[in-house]
């Protein structure tokens, strides 16, 4: 009989009685050696699992991020503020969404279609589709959101993209727009979250900047609102926020996400470091080298369509309706020095109403002429007739009816500390060229309530948000000079007008383009405005958020078009079955 025949003559008694004809040090060994044959198991499992397997995106998880400002308006009608915007975009969604790279998809359309002329777009909903509440959506939602930003009742700043677009419902799924002429962005319209009837339909144009609903909104996007934290002054200090179970084609991947709100970037920023939460939206450039020693975050670096200016009311001001004034407004500005120092190199220098990168854009190179020369204002000045008579530093000028008017006047704008910094450079800048500013700060509130919204202003510092697509038509048509408008700088100009008119109604690129070009030359001669810089935008997320890869957005909130697809948690998945 051979070993192998023995181990089948052992009995089961034998097998038992085994431990106790073994000495303990033969114990020890033997467990020893089972252990190390487990763990080796374990051990090549785990590299064939490693080596046969996949991750893949699993449900669950927290993000946690830190934003400045206040929640008002969680409302796509209403939202201006980037915190407002931030929290409208997880709850709402649009008929079409941004894809992250720059492209319009669909989001509660299944399809749409654009007519020949591009005139027509029709849209059909997908199927099935829920509010946040568990009702359904239908085009009557469609219908009923577009005819409240259409109404000037209801103060929307987004009344101007609809003007002389008309909607009709076809049936419960199908809904089409009709355009009065071609209008080459109009897609990115259509990207306006939409609003629930059953929710919004009793409620006045009166009372709808009060409702309740701006604050507990219902809405279709991958979260839906659950609750908001107040301090004891009663300022809403956090809001929380967990997956919408209607989303479809499914729901988003992180299971809850809450914001942390706070006044000011210093406090924004001290918190972040203290790890109060993990990520944090427009991260100032002073927070950026504490921010790049942590191993587990890291920094999204994007170029955004905005500008940020000073925007004039010659209306206001007899020194700004002059435009010698203005030039040497433009020429005294070092804009380089802004961007070293406000923007800690973390943007570039502008010297038009649409921003280099973008659609429409002039070379810089164009602009040379508009480069700081101190010496030149001087020169133009002293050439239009300003002088310093009396030697205080400030220049005067005796008008046509022999009054005397100071070059001074008042520059305003947000506590930001970017925005104050920006202003106090200005003001000592400006200063040496003998033009006297003084600078006043609003909290954002009472800046867009009392001071934007009313046009009380001499100059406003501010920033603009013009999109990849470009349609200036909001910021300079004369059309647009009264609230909502967002023709801050009263700017007239019947060839920008029509300029304007045209380029938004051409399909062809080359043709839209050539007029963008022909629109800022023209306001390059005018001054209206001296533009600044535009900054970087600058995020930053934990290591261990993932889908995160936007590489395209036109307003900070447009990076959650996508935060359905992002996610925290992870599976392994045996190739066999992940092809």
């Amino acid at each position: 009989m051979n070993f192998f025949e023995s181990l089948h003559t052992i009995t089961k008694e034998q097998i038992s009685a085994l431990p106790r004809l073994l000495t303990r040090r033969e114990k020890t060994l033997a467990l020893i050696c089972a252990l190390v044959f487990i763990g080796s198991l374990a051990s090549i499992l785990l590299t064939l699992g490693a080596r046969y397997s996949t991750a893949r995106p699993a449900f669950g998880g927290t993000l946690r991020e830190g934003v400045i400002g206040i929640p008002r308006f969680i409302n796509p009608l209403l939202a201006v503020s980037d915190v407002d915007r931030d929290l409208t975009s997880v709850v709402y969604r649009g008929l079409m969404k941004f894809d992250g790279t720059g492209n319009i998809v669909p989001a509660l359309a299944e399809h749409y279609e654009i007519s020949e002329d591009g005139t027509e777009y029709t849209f059909t909903l997908r199927d099935g589709i829920r509010w946040s509440d568990g009702k359904p959506i239908s085009t009557n939602d469609i219908l009923f959101t577009i005819n409240l930003a259409k109404n000037p009742l209801y103060r929307s700043q987004i009344r101007a993209n609809w003007e002389g677009v008309g909607v009709e419902k076809t049936d419960e799924r199908t809904i089409r727009f009709k355009l009065q002429k071609p209008y080459a962005p109009f897609l990115e319209n259509t990207i306006l979250g939409i609003l629930p009837e059953h929710i919004w339909k009793d409620i006045s144009p009166q009372e709808f900047a009060l409702s309740e609903y701006n604050l507990k909104p219902v809405g279709a996007g991958p979260y839906k609102a659950v609750s908001f934290q107040k301090n004891a002054t009663g300022r809403i200090i956090s809001y929380a926020f967990e997956q919408n179970p209607y989303l479809l084609p499914q729901k988003a991947y992180i299971k809850n996400l809450e914001f942390y709100f706070y006044p000011s970037e210093s406090e924004l920023v001290d918190a972040f470091h203290a790890e109060e939460f993990d990520s944090v939206s427009s991260l100032p450039a002073h927070g950026i080298p504490e921010t790049e020693q942590k191993s587990d975050v890291r920094i999204i670096r994007l170029n955004l369509p905005r500008v940020f200016g000073v925007f004039f009311n010659q209306n206001a001001s007899k020194a700004l309706a002059d435009a010698a004034v203005r030039e040497s407004l433009e020429l005294a500005a070092n804009k380089k020095l802004l961007v070293e120092q406000v923007l800690e190199n973390q943007g570039v220098v502008v010297y038009a109403p649409i921003p280099p990168g973008t659609f429409g854009s002039i070379d810089p190179v164009a602009y040379e002429d508009r480069a700081y020369e101190l010496e030149r204002a001087k020169t133009v000045l002293k050439n239009a007739g300003w002088a310093d008579h009396d030697s205080d530093g400030i220049l005067e000028k005796t008008d046509a009816k022999k009054e005397t008017i100071l070059l001074t006047f008042t520059l305003s704008t947000s506590n930001s500390p970017s925005l104050v910094e920006t202003a106090k450079l200005l003001q000592t800048m400006w200063r040496e060229a003998g033009i006297g500013v003084e600078v006043k700060v609003f909290e954002l509130g009472d800046f867009e309530q009392n001071v934007l919204r009313t046009r009380k202003y001499d100059a406003l510092l501010f920033g603009e948000v013009v999109g990849y697509d470009p349609d200036p038509f909001a910021f300079w048509h004369s059309s647009q000079r009264n609230d909502p408008g967002l023709n801050i700088a009263f700017y007239t100009n019947p060839k920008v007008d029509t300029l304007l008119e045209k380029a938004r109604s051409t399909i062809n690129p080359d043709e839209r383009r050539t007029k963008y070009e022909e629109f800022q030359q023209e306001i390059k001669k005018d001054n209206p405005a001296v533009f600044l810089y535009s900054p970087l935008y600058l995020y930053a997320i934990p290591t261990t958020l993932h889908g995160a890869d936007f590489t395209h957005i036109t307003i900070p909130s447009d990076r959650f078009s996508t935060i359905d697809s992002w996610y925290i948690k992870t599976k392994k998945i045996p190739n066999i079955f992940s092809r």
